[in-house]
């Protein structure tokens, strides 16, 4: 391994379903599901009550949530990193909606302070926090925001431009998110089933995920284990429709092809795709194409977390990417949670409970977005 590959050397989440990284895998692999009712939706009068939400009562509602799910995350990470971190450490989040709830509020007349409302709110606040000099960053980039921000993290420490980067993905329940999935048609009335046969679309969740990434040189260095080894960020984009892909596939295909080739791999190294797998009709269907096209038919076994945890907008890649680098330490293909039956025409091999191989060197870790955004990150075993 050469001393200047970009590693993990630590993770951090607050989820639905645990908060934190042991207790997120288990309750994957035990296929469990944080999707329940929410009375406040039911009396918001909210068509859909059902959602993945952090139930932890110590995290406020109010519009510092996604900071302090953020920070929690961030800490754990750097935690389970055992580093002292310096001045001048990188900061990249990946989110969506920034601070929804300072949107909310304005909606609603009071007045909107934009400072503390955006989505580079969160990494100012974990750079305050941690005292930090470094260089941060934002990414908007929807959906797919946390590969985003976990690639443009990696090139950073890769070119010598910070030493050390957290790197990740947050975003708090939005009711304006909510509001607007559910006038598009594009919420599940009951659960989300990635490439079920039955699937009718999407559940929304919340979260933060972070992890720590440095040289390998660096880890030597301070004698600690590193988790995974980061490759590089395949990107594409479809520029066909506002919300829905290119039925093909053909630029999710080329996100994941981008990637192989810029890593140097060939698709037989990969043994899981960590699927974007949001549970609607037309998502599903041309990414299960697209894994056909590129892969092969049934050749790697392929999953979603989003049934379990629902979808957690720019935390999402960065949430499944933790699960990437869990998979690799546990030679472990996570389960589908709710996935049911398989469309006879879509041509994939769904693990739809857990899978233990004899060896994982290669996961591919996939989002996408609307607007035909597409990113697909390799992350390998050590």
């Amino acid at each position: 391994m050469r001393k200047e590959e970009v590693v993990v050397s630590g993770m951090g989440v607050m989820t639905p379903l645990g908060n934190t990284v042991e207790q997120l895998w288990q309750n994957i692999l035990l296929q469990k599901c944080a999707a329940k009712h929410w009375d406040d939706l039911e009396t918001e009068g909210f068509r859909t009550t059902l959602a993945c939400r952090v139930t932890d009562s110590s995290i406020p509602h109010d519009g510092t949530r996604g900071q302090v799910l953020a920070v929690r995350a961030v800490q754990q990470a750097l935690t389970q990193a055992n580093i002292d971190i310096n001045r001048d450490v990188g900061v990249f989040v990946g989110t969506t909606m920034g601070e929804s709830f300072a949107f909310e509020e304005a909606a609603s007349g009071k007045p909107l302070d934009l400072s503390r409302a955006t989505g580079n709110v969160f990494a100012t606040s974990i750079q305050k926090h941690f005292k930090l000099e470094g260089p941060t960053a934002a990414f908007g980039n929807a959906c797919a925001a946390g590969n985003y921000a976990i690639g443009a993290a990696a090139q950073a420490v890769r070119s010598g431009r910070v030493k050390v980067a957290i790197a990740g993905g947050v975003d708090p329940f939005s009711r304006i998110a909510m509001v607007g999935f559910s006038r598009s048609r594009a919420m599940t009335p009951d659960f989300c089933r990635p490439f079920d046969l039955n699937r009718k679309g999407m559940q929304l969740g919340e979260g933060a995920a972070f992890l720590i990434l440095e040289t390998y040189e660096n880890v030597l260095k301070r004698k600690v284990e590193p988790l995974a080894v980061i490759g590089e960020l395949g990107l594409s984009c479809d520029a066909y429709h506002h919300t829905k892909p290119n039925e093909d596939g053909f630029e999710m295909g080329q996100a994941m092809h981008n990637a192989l080739k810029a890593t140097g791999i060939d698709s037989g190294k990969v043994n899981w795709i960590c699927a974007h797998g949001s549970g609607t009709i037309a998502s599903d269907a041309a990414e299960a194409l697209a894994i056909k096209n590129v892969f092969g038919e049934r050749n790697v076994w392929v999953s979603g977390a989003k049934g379990a945890l629902g979808h957690s907008l720019g935390a999402a890649t960065a949430m499944e990417a933790v699960l990437c680098v869990q998979s690799l330490l546990h030679k472990t293909v996570p389960p589908t949670v709710n996935h049911l039956q398989l469309p006879s025409d879509f041509g994939i091999k769904i693990a739809s409970e857990p899978i233990k191989l004899k060896n994982m060197d290669w996961v591919l870790n996939c989002g996408y977005a609307f607007g035909g955004i597409n990113s697909a990150l390799l992350i390998g075993k050590v």
